[in-house]
């Protein structure tokens, strides 16, 4: 069985398909578990009688909320900042001549006229290629971003749980 230059385009499109459907995944897992974080500190607040007064701690105890308790909530709406414009740039191509009509900017192709110059010029294989590195590097960013905001979150309840145990003592 020949693999063929349509067969390539097939699998171009797949890969560039799962790979915008992870980063949009990426999107609403950090909009849900933010929610969830939210309404989880609701329950913590609420056993540990509330949260502390400012008046209580001081300085640090608003630090200390600030660093471990809204962090993770910032870093969850980090995970929604790169979208495909800020994604990382693929490496030199302008020897494929691209005409980058997947991902339209007006500034490239101003008018219908223009972008269907661009549909007719385009080497399909090399605009799809283009497409899935951009869209995967950016499924790579948001990946590491919301994991980190998982790994903040584990963190912010960890030193809630001490210092609950601590004020128990």
């Amino acid at each position: 069985m020949a693999f063929t230059s349509d067969d390539a385009l097939k699998y171009l499109q797949i890969a560039l398909e799962e790979a915008q459907a992870t980063v949009r995944a990426y999107d609403t897992k950090a909009q849900i578990v933010g929610i969830g974080y939210t309404f989880a500190l609701n329950i913590v607040a609420g056993v540990m009688g509330g949260l502390p007064s400012t008046y209580e701690g001081g300085v640090l105890l608003v630090v200390l909320f600030w660093a471990v308790v809204m962090a993770p909530l910032f870093l969850f709406g980090y995970v929604l900042y790169p979208s495909r414009r800020s994604a990382p740039k693929v490496g030199d191509t302008t020897e494929l001549g691209l005409q980058r009509v997947l991902y339209v900017e007006t500034i490239r192709h101003k008018t219908v006229a223009d972008l269907q110059s661009a549909v007719k010029n385009s080497d399909w294989q090399a605009e799809l290629a283009y497409e899935v590195i951009k869209v995967s590097k950016l499924r790579e960013i948001k990946r590491g971003r919301f994991i980190r905001a998982l790994f903040t979150t584990g963190f912010s309840f960890t030193v809630l749980a001490v210092l609950h145990l601590w004020s128990a003592i």
